[in-house]
């Protein structure tokens, strides 16, 4: 038996078709369109920081450039170098050169601090005594300049008179940086 489909019949299944369609389409088509774009955007984003931390690098790449190209371009006699492993006479030499220009000094030198990547720092000791606050500078420049890469530490002063006046005692801590890695 046949029955013949109402106009509400006839509206019930066109809604349910439309309903059908429209779940079909989100189903199908909304919602994996939508989880591909938010992994483009994610995409983006992480493209986004690497390009920032690449610029970043370059950046610093650049600064560190610009850096070396100053350094180059100072006269030679400026440039300090580091030094091969087991460098102690040549900078005993350079040192009693540089403190002789005292009226009394005492050099002490440490055990060298080996690090896993070939930097060797030998700590240096001394203390001298000039005749004057502006021959204590002088030597105290000398040291700093000197042709051996170093870094001046815990520096102190002292005299018994005025320090404008008379002679001045200077004590110094000194870290001269080698290389196990020279050939």
């Amino acid at each position: 038996m046949k029955k013949k489909l109402t106009s509400r019949d006839f509206v019930m299944i066109t809604l349910l078709v439309v309903l059908l369609i429209g779940v079909c389409y989100y189903l199908f088509f909304l919602t994996p369109l939508k989880n591909e774009m938010a992994q483009v955007n994610n995409q983006i984003s992480e493209a986004n920081s690497e390009l920032e931390v690449a610029a970043a690098k370059v950046a610093s790449m650049n600064q560190m450039q610009a850096e070396l190209d100053e350094i180059l371009a100072r006269p030679a006699d400026e440039i300090t170098e580091i030094a091969p492993y087991n460098n102690a006479k040549a900078l005993m030499n350079e040192l009693n050169g540089i403190l002789a220009q005292g009226t009394e000094y005492s050099i002490s030198f440490s055990d060298p601090d080996i690090s896993e990547d070939g930097i060797v720092r030998r700590s240096v000791q001394l203390s001298f005594t000039a005749s004057s606050y502006a021959n204590a500078k002088t030597i105290v420049e000398q040291l700093a300049n000197n042709r051996w890469r170093c870094l001046i530490t815990d520096v102190s002063t002292s005299s018994e008179d005025n320090i404008a006046n008379g002679s001045v005692s200077v004590e110094a801590i000194m870290i001269f940086f080698e290389s196990t890695n020279l050939s």
